[in-house]
């Protein structure tokens, strides 16, 4: 088990709130001066569930886990857990996976 990939986030340059990507503005005090940054991806796991019918995209993937991870960085992402790991559970310690081609963050349960 290697030391968790990080994952992408925007920081804005105003006030400092480090935020999930996607946004224009800063939600803690509407800069637009958001900037890539990158935070640790080691988490707990929040909430999950297991996807048996999945879209058209992902049908070949099924099943997986979709889990809600809490960073110990203080955001809270959404991502799957890699073929092969420790089922997730409510309270699990997991870590970010590095993944180039992915369109989401992968995760390995690091306690089941």
């Amino acid at each position: 088990m290697s030391d968790a990939a990080t994952i992408p986030m925007l920081r804005c340059k105003a006030c400092g709130r480090v935020d999930t990507p996607g946004r224009a503005v800063c939600s803690g005090c509407l800069s637009l001066q958001l900037e890539p940054t990158a935070v640790a991806g080691r988490g707990t796991v929040a909430t999950f569930t297991t996807i048996r019918r999945a879209p058209a995209r992902f049908k070949d993937d099924a099943p997986y886990d979709v889990v809600v991870v809490d960073l110990a960085a203080g955001q809270r992402v959404t991502g799957r857990i890699a073929k092969g790991s420790a089922p997730p559970s409510v309270g699990a310690q997991v870590a970010a996976l590095a993944t180039a081609d992915a369109p989401y963050i992968l995760f390995e349960v690091l306690n089941p």
